[in-house]
């Protein structure tokens, strides 16, 4: 060897170690980075990337913008030019849930302006025909919808996707990304002619807004003068900004979980590294010592050891990246693609996340480096090969001996340590993966209250003009599951639900006379305050949701009062808070009394919502009471024969299902990044208990030469290892359930929510993790049984 104290020879002495380490540093970076990139991709801005070309308004109330809005817009110096549109909104799948992309509503010469601003061409078929009821769409948006050209779309094919097209519409085009002039994300949007959409008894009236293009290089200055300028009462502005603000504070939630995994995992990484090189280090002793005696000072016998490992550490992280970008780049091509969303893969996200672990490794072995040489003697090295005279001296004789040698706990028990080291390791992966799981559940559990009052009602809305059809009003009313039908206008407020997300309260807008009978349906009753006196802008709201937002009776909601973009309310005018409602929980027709704290829903005078000028244009709802014990069958009554291409129906069913779906979805994501951490968990702790049952050779070869078969130690180590993991799953759910009970009293309660202790599906994500453990343990000490030779053991060959 040229160069003995190279920090190289080591490892390329002891190949076999060098790989290990370089293996579970690699799989940290691969499963901290995956879970990153793969979770920040969820707060979409695919379906608002066309908004980095241009801008949208359109009015809060009634169908049309202001003149003066519009002469406003027109005449500003940053705007190049203010489309007319009355488009809609379509669904489309993603991840999780579904997600919006926007058909505008134009005129063909201004589809053609628009597609060449915003970077698309024609890529198929053609350009739609004014007056028609043909449009072209994005490839994006068409591949997630399954669409080819003459394909026909409208509520009859998917209500879920299609719910705000009436009357069929015929894709005639597809459209894809200029790669000259738009070099970003795919773009999910389509057109539509606005002749059309304007003339057609089903589509009319349309709310008309206008699509705003900036000057070159004048974007930011327009979105500016648009939030700042033209926003009011009246008039919604949509800009990227916006947009943009909604996503970073979704993000920001998600990196707390994030911030939670990667502790988690950074830690466990340090502790098992710190262990094999810690071994590793005390079979060098003679090595070191030799060193020491020549003249080397500890310092820079520590930095060389560092060294060593940060070599070794860099290589894992490196090789652990490179998989990573090839994991994603197969998932950006293939499932992602799929669902007409991209990965970032130039995200600096995941580098900073997948730092800390080979940090805390480097960092653990100079830490665990300066401890041996507080103690480390080398004339005592040489002399006897052990690091100082104390080093020497005799353990502690055990007072008395085992009732039961071959207990499956007896080895920890004489070896706590170890015990202790495999227990808290195996505990707090467990709970770093899972206990972000239960704080998402948690956290999508407390939005149910936002529809959780069709639990005793059922909402019809017109989908075509104002009001219901007398003749559907007339047939509903004379259902026998039907007790009452109350008509109804909604407004709608946001409540918080941390870490990052928001659930909308409705605000039921109904008659004097008809109050009293939906408080009494609801369960709710006054709690502070009074009733909203009929035709004013008064309102009452649950405890709850006052809570949330930390509002008082007397405090005035609405308008343009609220700046934060998470809790913007539907609610275009001020209203006064008269008084606070809270129910007493009785039992709904046909069905238990639902687990949760309060209903969130509010009540304000349909009178004056019908004559202000802001809500008077807004749908008038039916909200069906069911006849005692038929509510269930009043629910796929209305599903299966009232809705339709003209009318709505929501029902508490619908809503269920529909959140199941979301929650499945965010379940099979966090399965998919949960498998990744247990990868890592087991190669990890597979590894430590190998080291720690390689070192009872002799142990085992005594009881396999006095008897014992190999399929009984293999129990036996499954015993072991089984009891160990046990004992760590009660740990780390003990841990997560008083987090979650922390979380509950200092979070949530004093935002009115309430967590749902009852759900099982995040506890399925602590069994992965044992699982795993159990199955490589045992799977790696059965692999060295099997070359074990009892002989060779007793006569110490």
């Amino acid at each position: 060897m040229k160069n003995p104290l190279s920090p190289l020879v080591y490892h390329l002495r002891h190949k076999r170690s060098t790989l290990l380490l370089i293996a579970i540093v690699c799989l940290a970076t691969v499963g901290i980075y995956v879970m990153v990139s793969v979770l920040d991709s969820i707060p979409m801005r695919s379906r608002s990337s066309y908004l980095t070309k241009i801008s949208r308004v359109y009015p809060a109330a009634g169908d049309a913008l202001e003149p003066g809005v519009v002469a406003q817009i027109e005449t500003h110096p940053d705007v190049a030019r203010a489309i007319p549109d009355n488009g809609l909104h379509i669904n489309a799948p993603t991840l999780i849930g579904l997600d919006s992309a926007r058909l505008a509503g134009v005129s063909q010469g201004d589809a053609q302006y628009l597609i060449a601003h915003i970077g698309l061409r024609l890529k198929e078929g053609r350009m739609f025909a004014p007056r028609t009821d043909e449009i072209v769409l994005s490839e994006v948006t068409a591949r997630v919808l399954g669409l080819r050209l003459g394909d026909t779309i409208d509520r009859s094919v998917s209500e879920e996707y299609y719910g705000a097209i009436p009357a069929p519409l015929v894709l005639v085009g597809i459209l894809e990304s200029d790669p000259t002039v738009n070099k970003g994300s795919s773009i999910r949007v389509g057109f539509v002619s606005y002749e059309y959409l304007a003339s057609h008894e089903q589509f009319a009236p349309r709310p008309v807004g206008l699509l705003v293009v900036a000057q070159a290089g004048r974007q930011a200055a327009v979105e500016e003068f648009l939030e700042t300028t033209v926003a009011s009462a009246r008039t919604e502005t949509e800009t990227f900004r916006e947009v943009s603000q909604l996503v970073t504070m979704a993000r920001h939630g998600l990196y707390l979980i994030f911030g939670v995994v990667n502790c988690v995992v950074a830690l466990i990484v340090a502790l098992v590294v710190g262990v094999i090189n810690r071994i590793a280090l005390t079979q060098r002793t003679e090595e070191l010592g030799l060193l020491h005696a020549v003249g080397y000072q500890p310092r820079q016998i520590v930095g060389r050891l560092t060294l060593e490992t940060a070599l070794v550490t860099f290589v894992g992280w490196i090789a652990g990246v490179g998989f990573a970008l090839a994991a994603l780049y197969g998932l950006n091509s293939t499932l992602y693609y799929a669902r007409g969303m991209e990965l970032d893969l130039g995200n600096l996200a995941p580098f900073w996340f997948a730092l800390p672990a080979p940090l805390a490794v480097i960092a653990q072995t100079a830490w665990s480096a300066w401890r041996t040489f507080a103690r480390f003697d080398p004339v005592a090295i040489i002399e006897r090969g052990k690091l100082s005279m104390e080093a020497g001296k005799r353990r502690r004789p055990v007072r008395r001996s085992s009732t039961r040698p071959l207990s499956s706990r007896t080895f920890y028990q004489r070896h706590p340590r170890r015990g202790t080291m495999l227990v808290a390791s195996t505990a707090l992966m467990i709970m770093g993966v899972a206990f972000p799981v239960f704080l998402t559940s948690a956290s999508l559990d407390a939005t149910k209250p936002a529809y959780e009052y069709l639990y005793y009602v059922s909402d019809v809305t017109p989908l075509v003009g104002r009001t219901l059809d007398p003749g559907a009003t007339a047939h509903i009313r004379s259902h026998p599951a039907v007790a009452r039908a109350i008509p109804a206008m909604q407004l709608g407020l946001q409540a918080l639900v941390p870490p990052g997300a928001a659930a909308s309260v409705n605000v039921c807008g109904v008659s004097e006379s008809d109050l009293p009978v939906l408080m009494s349906q609801l369960g709710v009753a006054l709690v502070e305050g009074r009733l909203p006196r009929p035709r004013s802008n008064e309102i009452v709201i649950s405890r709850a949701t006052a809570l949330n937002r930390g509002w008082r009776v007397g405090d005035t909601p609405g308008g343009q009062s609220e700046t934060d973009p998470l809790l913007i309310d539907d609610v275009p005018t001020e209203m006064v808070i008269a008084g606070l409602l809270s129910r007493s929980c009785p039992q709904p027709p046909s069905r238990g009394c639902p687990p949760l704290d309060d209903l969130w829903v509010g009540l304000a005078s349909l009178e004056y919502l019908e004559s202000h000028e802001l809500t008077a244009s807004r749908p008038v709802h039916l909200l069906v009471v069911p006849a005692a014990g038929r509510k269930a069958e009043l629910d796929a009554w209305l599903e299966g024969s009232v809705a339709s291409n003209q009318i709505g129906v929501d029902t508490y069913s619908a809503q269920e299902r529909l959140f199941q779906q979301i929650a499945l979805s965010m379940a099979v994501l966090f399965a998919l990044v949960e498998s990744l951490i247990a990868a890592v968990a087991a190669i990890a702790l597979a590894a430590l208990n190998y080291i720690f049952f390689s070192q009872r050779r002799e142990e085992f070869g005594i009881l396999h030469a006095a008897g014992r078969s190999r399929s009984w130690l293999v129990s036996r180590t499954a015993q072991e290892v089984g009891s160990m993991v046990g004992l760590a799953w009660l740990i780390g759910a003990a841990v997560c359930v008083v987090g979650l009970i922390i979380f509950q009293a200092v979070v949530y309660a004093p935002r009115g929510l309430h967590l749902d202790f009852g759900n099982l599906t995040p506890w399925l994500f602590t069994l992965p993790i044992p699982l795993a453990v159990v199955i490589a343990g045992t799977g790696t000490i059965a692999q060295m049984l099997r070359r074990l030779d009892p002989v060779a053991v007793i006569e110490r060959r």
